[in-house]
């Protein structure tokens, strides 16, 4: 079989394996959130609480993976780049989710509901364009990297910080500040293991350009200069020293 047949059937085992297990992932959810011995509450809250714990799970395990990328994975030309890829596309879907769960059970599709409630919660309603602002920049990334995983790769790296401190705020005030309990405690750990593998993160290696190889590589011997070699090495050598 050609190797760019196996490359493209590899490939497509790590997305139709990334999708099964995203899907199963929200089915699981959504059982947990409907069984009455398990909610303790209504339904609306639990669909709402527990899609967003699954997304911040599929997050921090984009996270995690970021920091071991190579320029290559970033490109998803590896399993494991595209493997990340996957999580960081389905903490954006399973995110959407909980933000519908939230319109539809505690807003009612109405903006100014949605504002009053996070000014109840934070103490201000403008936090709310924070999060409309957090979605709009996280479904642009996912995008891009989807579109032109290249350009994306080879992007100033300004931009990927810039983005992932935003978000981290953002995230760190929900699971931090305005919560209590087990969330608050996940939020910390989470927030100790990123910033440990941080420290420990491997140094990124980038591609030599192929202009530049011939400096640092030997260069191929061609099949003329071979024959040269053997011809000169053939000839007989005479008292002097030197080639006849």
């Amino acid at each position: 079989m050609p190797r760019i047949a196996v490359n493209r059937l590899s490939a497509a085992s790590v997305h139709l394996s990334s999708i099964i297990v995203g899907v199963a992932a929200i089915a699981a959810t959504v059982a947990i959130s409907l069984y009455p011995g398990l909610t303790g509450s209504d339904v609306g809250e639990q669909l709402t609480r527990n899609t967003v714990r699954l997304s911040l799970a599929w997050y921090a395990a984009a996270l995690f993976g970021m920091l071991r990328l190579q320029a290559t994975d970033w490109r998803a030309a590896t399993h494991f780049g595209r493997a990340i890829r996957w999580c960081w596309t389905w903490a954006l879907l399973v995110f959407l989710v909980h933000l519908a769960m939230a319109f539809h059970f505690f807003d009612h599709w109405s903006h100014a509901a949605a504002f009053a409630r996070t000014r109840q919660v934070s103490g201000t309603g403008e936090g709310l364009y924070f999060s409309y602002t957090f979605t709009a920049l996280w479904l642009a990334d996912a995008a891009y990297w989807w579109l032109a995983p290249r350009h994306y790769a080879d992007r100033a790296t300004w931009i990927g910080r810039g983005l992932h401190g935003f978000m981290l705020f953002i995230i760190f005030n929900g699971m931090v500040i305005f919560e209590t309990g087990a969330i608050r405690y996940a939020g910390l750990l989470m927030f100790a293991g990123l910033a440990l593998a941080w420290r420990l993160r491997p140094k990124l290696q980038t591609p030599v350009p192929v202009d530049q190889r011939s400096a640092r590589e030997p260069r191929a011997t061609t099949g003329r200069e071979v024959r040269e070699a053997i011809e000169v090495a053939a000839e007989p050598i005479g008292h002097d020293g030197t080639s006849r």
